[in-house]
This record gives C-alpha cells, structure tokens and sequence, in this order.
C-alpha cells in the first residue's frame, strides 16, 4: 500500500510539474518564436518592398536619360549598388537582431531551467527523505540523507540527459 501511495504521490508530482513546464516555458517559448517569426517575415517583405522601390527606380532613370547614354549607365550602377547596400544593411541588422534575440531566449531559458533545476532537487530531496524513511520505516542520518538525495538527483540527470 505504501508503495502504490508513494507511486501515485510521484505520478501527481510528475504531471503537476509537467503541466507547470507547459504553461510556464512551452506556451510562452513557442508564442516569442511566432511572434519573431511574423517579425522576420515583415522584414522580409520590407527588404523586398525596398528592393523593387529601387529597381523600379532604376529603371525610370534610365528611360529618362536615354539620350544620355553614359551617364545612365553610371546612375543605373549607383542605385543597383545603392539597393544592394541598403539591401545588405537590412539583412545583417535583421541577423543580428534575430541573433540577439536568440542570445537573450536562450539566456533566460537557462536562467529558468537552472531555478527549475534547484526546485526540482529540493521536491527531490524532500521526497527521498519521505521514501527513504517509508521503506526504513526509521529516522535517516543526515550523511544516509545527503546520500539519497545525490543519488536520487544523479538518476534524473541520467534520465534528462536520455530524453
């Protein structure tokens, strides 16, 4: 009977953690990347919106000077190199905001995996203690409690790091 209330205890743990995990990392994680997703998209569209406005650009000068030959040949390669630079510019900054912002989810998705971890190995040893003391059916020593609780804590290293 211990053990199966033991084992239910752990089963509620279990889904009450994981249910904590979903709300708390999963939703919020997965809406940031949409909404950095529909942001790269705008970007995007921006670049090409930028790209078209300049070859558009491009190629009313050159009806325009068309008696000028020479001299629209150099505009059109300015405004072609223009609409690259600034073409450019727009993907590195666009890079290296997605890479910041990618930096900074990652950061905070250690900075909680880490508090997680340390919440997760105070319920650990609280409930080592529980169980160790249910089976022993005696009081444990502190040395039997630091023990229990590294070894219970090194198994769900092993089971994370399988997962």
């Amino acid at each position: 009977m211990n053990l199966n209330f033991t084992l239910v205890l752990q089963i509620i743990s279990f889904l009450i953690l994981l249910g904590l995990l979903t709300k708390f990392l999963y939703k919020p994680l997965v809406t940031f990347l949409d909404e950095r997703a529909r942001e790269a998209g705008g970007m995007i569209e921006n670049a090409k919106a930028s790209e078209e406005k300049a070859r558009r650009y491009a190629e009313e000068t050159h009806r325009a000077l068309e008696m000028a030959r020479q001299e629209a040949v150099k505009l059109r390669q300015e405004s072609k190199e223009i609409a690259d630079s600034e073409r450019r510019k727009i993907i590195e900054e666009s890079k290296k905001e997605a890479r910041f912002l990618l930096e900074q989810a990652e950061q905070e998705l250690g900075r909680e995996r880490r508090a997680m971890i340390g919440e997760i190995r105070g319920q650990i040893a609280i409930i080592s203690v529980d169980i160790a003391r249910k089976i022993l059916g005696r009081e444990i020593s502190a040395k039997d409690h630091d023990r229990l609780i590294e070894e219970s804590i090194s198994e769900i290293k092993n089971e994370i790091s399988r997962a």
